[in-house]
């Protein structure tokens, strides 16, 4: 007994190849997974038809489908069951922190010596040069002039 292939998944298969110009693996129709598996005829001959943009061909095969196409949904495994199975490692314990040292008591200033050696560390900002629009503008007429 076959089962029924969902017409959605059907739909899918053919936007993608449509639009990709390949014959899908896999398909996600409403947010479920499916593994599709093709007989291999009729998969060669999608990408024959697709390689030589036949369309006639290509939408003969595309009612043909439902009949040479098998399909499951691929099961997500939530992680938890998957830990409990086995599937995936535990997840590792958080890590506890370091005691953190306490800090000195009296910090002592810095000496002017160091207090110019990081100025001079430190590279002084470049000024911005902003462009002379004086010279661009028209001088302006002051009544004397009119």
């Amino acid at each position: 007994m076959t089962q029924p292939v969902d017409s959605s998944i059907l739909h899918e298969i053919v936007r993608i190849i449509d639009s990709r110009r390949k014959v899908p693996a896999k398909v996600i129709v409403k947010s479920k997974e499916y593994l599709l598996t093709y007989l291999e005829d009729h998969q060669r001959r999608l990408e024959e038809a697709m390689s030589r943009y036949d369309r006639d061909l290509l939408n003969m095969l595309y009612g043909q489908l439902a009949s040479k196409i098998k399909y499951q949904v691929l099961r997500r495994v939530p992680a938890r069951a998957a830990r409990a199975v086995g599937l995936t490692p535990p997840k590792a314990p958080a890590a506890k922190k370091a005691p953190v040292a306490k800090a000195k008591p009296a910090a002592k200033k810095a000496t002017p010596k160091k207090v110019a050696a990081k100025k001079a560390a430190k590279p002084a900002p470049k000024a911005k040069a902003k462009p002379a629009r004086a010279a661009a503008r028209p001088a302006k007429k002051t009544a004397a002039r009119r």
